[in-house]
């Protein structure tokens, strides 16, 4: 049966995305021609990007709303070479914050790489450590995408997963399929994920992807004596776009839905964020 309450914050997430993506479009095009603004934009050394995002979840009464503030610099001055790093503020049961350093490198014509290590504070919603690795293999307009990772949280849980698919890059237009195998420990509880991802642009101008995420949460709840396993089949959807409305200076626009169900850790989220970046 389905959750008309559900299925209404969700469409009124994606609703107030597009009528966003709208008014940006339509003040961008009132301005001057994208042609320009490609044109004048150059190649920037650095790259600033702040974001702000509202999480609101039901029940609210056991988790109430959450807000993220995050800022990211990119460093474009090292060849082959982009790093990144990334100071996060979260407001959860409590506040903390976060701290991501990372890489995006460039070994030949046809392989690069991503690398991110983070670190965050002590929270229940919090890594203390993470990493995430992902090769991608360049083949003309397609592109294998193999990845790892590993995450360690303060309650003694551990996940270690894999994850590979096919990205497809054909124009303006960037398809990908990526499947992704996780084991959480204790316990060695395995889950799966599909991650469907379609997007739209060209850099200088505007970008619009949409994710589609269906999978599995497999993990032992050990904050619950007995400790109890946690099975949660989910399905997330998610809408990011971003758009330059100078040659250097654009805005970002994201929203979000997520369906953990119901039970142990089960909760619906609806995600609204909004943001600005500047290169130069």
């Amino acid at each position: 049966m389905i959750d008309t309450k559900r299925t209404e914050r969700a469409a009124a997430a994606l609703a107030v995305l597009a009528l966003a993506i709208a008014l940006a479009g339509a003040a961008a095009a009132a301005t001057e021609t994208v042609t320009d603004w490609i044109r004048a934009r150059g190649d920037p050394d650095y790259r600033l990007d702040l974001d702000l995002t509202a999480d609101l979840l039901s029940p609210g009464d056991l988790y109430g709303n959450w807000h993220t503030a995050t800022a990211t610099l990119y460093v474009r001055t090292i060849p082959r070479l982009t790093p990144f790093v990334q100071a996060g503020l979260f407001e959860r049961e409590d506040s903390d914050a976060g701290l991501t350093v990372g890489a995006y490198a460039d070994w030949t014509g046809r392989v690069y790489s991503y690398t991110a290590f983070t670190s965050g504070g002590r929270s229940h919603y919090l890594p203390r450590h993470r990493w995430d690795h992902a090769f991608y293999l360049n083949a003309g307009p397609v592109i294998a995408v193999v990845a790892a990772g590993w995450l360690e949280d303060y309650d003694a849980h551990e996940d270690w997963y894999v994850a590979a698919g096919p990205r497809v890059w054909q124009g303006p237009v960037i398809a990908e399929y990526r499947l992704t195998r996780t084991v959480s420990a204790p316990g060695d509880r395995v889950g799966w994920k599909h991650l469907f991802s379609c997007g739209w642009g060209e850099e200088g101008r505007a970008w619009l992807f949409a994710n589609l995420t269906l999978g599995q949460e497999r993990y032992t709840a050990t904050w619950i004596s007995p400790a109890q396993p946690v099975d949660h089949d989910f399905v997330e959807l998610a809408v990011n776009y971003q758009r330059w409305l100078r040659p250097r200076l654009g805005l970002k626009l994201q929203a979000g839905y997520l369906d953990l169900g119901t039970g142990i850790d089960g909760y619906e989220k609806v995600s609204l964020g909004a943001g600005a970046f500047l290169e130069f």
